[in-house]
């Protein structure tokens, strides 16, 4: 598998062919803040797990392969990605129906919804090669991420979760294909956080690690135990429906429900301090949530084997 730095170089080059394609949840800042939070919350023998797996490809941090599904799905199969993946990391639920439904909004088993409960069992299952609960992990950090993020969970007439839906920020369409599903991924989180995506789609770790300190420290005891309720071997499938209901709602109720009526509207102050609050809550729930899967999911020492 490519490995995250040669990925980012990578991705520079085929951005262009990504465009149609539902952009990158929560971008590579809120991805990154949502590890770190997680971080912070797991008890020691899933820190040793994560720690144990990570090493493998040379790293410490779960921040640091966040982007990774994100990365590999948008460079080309013969260049070694795996474009075939895009459909898991959103499920389009139509606003105009109030909840998730598999057979109407995931008949293929390719959504979010189906393939997130299968990469945890691969990441909990001792029997399986460490290489591939490696891979397994990651993908389960970023899809908790992705799912947390309202447009990756609902469209509107088709709309792609909202990138058919052109708009400027603050009379600016300065991030390129502004839309509103970008908006949600990264416009607000950039404009609010002060958190700016550098060449090659490179991120400041640091800053973005000081950004999950801040929204660490506004959990309260009794959310985080609330948010990371109903999480369990058994049980996650029902637990991410249920997040994913969540982001449904915020998705019709604020993304949509908020945004200035007409074509191509410009978005400002009314709209971000609606959104902002909600993105802020988002990334804090889908913390505490990964952190939950993972202390539930990695329970025993993970193996020495390379197989």
């Amino acid at each position: 598998m490519t490995r995250l730095r040669s990925a980012l170089a990578l991705l520079s080059g085929v951005c262009a062919l990504a465009v149609s394609e539902p952009a990158f949840a929560w971008g590579g800042y809120g991805h990154a803040i949502v590890a770190d939070i997680a971080e912070t919350r797991l008890t020691p023998t899933a820190m040793a797990g994560v720690r144990h797996l990570l090493a493998l490809d040379g790293e410490r941090s779960m921040d640091q392969v966040a982007s990774w599904p994100d990365e590999i799905g948008h460079v080309p199969a013969n260049k070694g990605g795996l474009p075939q993946t895009l459909p898991w990391h959103y499920v389009d639920i139509d606003v105009a129906n109030p909840a998730y439904d598999a057979a109407r909004d995931c008949p293929t088993g390719e959504c979010v919804a189906a393939k997130l409960p299968e990469l945890i069992d691969t990441l909990r299952n001792p029997a399986v090669p460490v290489a591939k609960r490696l891979i397994a992990l990651k993908w389960v950090v970023h899809l908790v991420g992705d799912l947390h993020q309202p447009l990756h969970t609902s469209e509107r007439n088709d709309d792609k979760g909202g990138n058919a839906v052109k708009l400027t920020y603050y009379g600016s369409d300065h991030h390129g294909h502004m839309n509103l599903h970008s908006l949600w991924d990264e416009g607000v989180l950039d404009h609010e956080a002060n958190l700016h995506v550098g060449p090659h789609y490179s991120i400041d770790f640091a800053r973005a690690r000081a950004e999950a300190q801040v929204l660490n420290a506004h959990i309260s005891p009794e959310d985080a135990a609330d948010w990371g309720r109903g999480v369990g071997p058994g049980n996650d499938q029902a637990a991410i429906i249920g997040w994913i209901n969540e982001s449904h709602v915020l998705a019709s109720k604020v993304a949509y429900g908020a945004l200035p009526k007409g074509n191509n509207p410009d978005i400002g102050d009314d709209y971000s301090k609606i959104a902002w609050p909600v993105i802020e809550r988002r990334l804090e729930q889908a913390g505490v949530r990964l952190a939950a899967i993972l202390n539930a999911n990695l329970t025993q020492p993970v193996g020495m084997t390379l197989r």
